[in-house]
């Protein structure tokens, strides 16, 4: 499975999406890009096969369908999907969906119905041949750990989203998906994420977002 591994190459197909559609979309990635390295290298260090490049730019690239603009619920997943598997990199192509997307079961996806049907049929298609890898995990935590100012606690990148986005019944299932991902990794290199990103301190003092169009989840 092949990955996007050149990181001016990664920043390259960012800067092109940003001038598409600029948004706080585009420093959110890049933020992401860095947790990911951050705790890549940890995992490294604690024996895990893992290459903190790969997990840069996979993080980089995750949110890179939004260059088509603004769409519904996760409709820019199937977008990024798209785009990086007609490049040639379907792992970087399953994060795209994977950081959205936590499980077969797409009834826990906020604003699903907002979804036209075919788009549900693909994207449901796409969800049930991956397998998941250790980007697609540590992505999909990352995501939830950086805004576009920085790092941030789960618990309140949850609640910002929430109150920009709404919530619908199931949407605890998915919060779920990143304490779960966190305990496994910190199972691994044996310290709490928070203590590998720096200045994660600041998010406690800093407003939450509480307005805006863009869906993290």
């Amino acid at each position: 499975m092949k990955f996007v591994e050149d990181r001016l190459y990664a920043e390259q197909l960012l800067n092109e999406a940003a001038i598409l559609n600029p948004g706080t979309w585009v420093q959110h990635s890049i933020n992401v890009a860095k947790a990911a390295e951050y705790i890549a290298l940890d995992l490294l260090k604690a024996g895990y096969e893992i290459d903190p490049n790969i997990a840069y730019t996979s993080g980089l690239l995750h949110d890179i369908g939004r260059y088509v603009g603004f769409t519904p619920s996760v409709i820019h997943a199937l977008d990024g999907y798209l785009f990086m598997i007609n490049k040639g990199f379907e792992g970087t192509a399953n994060v795209c969906v994977t950081h959205e997307i936590p499980s077969t079961d797409l009834e826990v996806i906020n604003g699903w119905k907002e979804i036209p049907l075919h788009v549900q049929i693909q994207l449901s298609e796409i969800i049930d041949q991956i397998e998941w890898t250790i980007y697609d995990k540590l992505i999909r935590l990352c995501d939830a750990l950086a805004d576009d100012k920085g790092f941030s606690t789960i618990e309140k990148r949850i609640v910002s989203a929430a109150s920009r986005n709404g919530i619908n019944s199931n949407s605890p299932i998915s919060w779920k998906n990143y304490f779960t991902i966190k305990q496994e990794i910190e199972n691994i290199i044996h310290k709490s994420i928070y203590r590998l990103l720096p200045n994660i301190e600041e998010s406690i003092y800093t407003d939450m977002a509480l307005k805006g169009t863009v869906r993290i989840k």
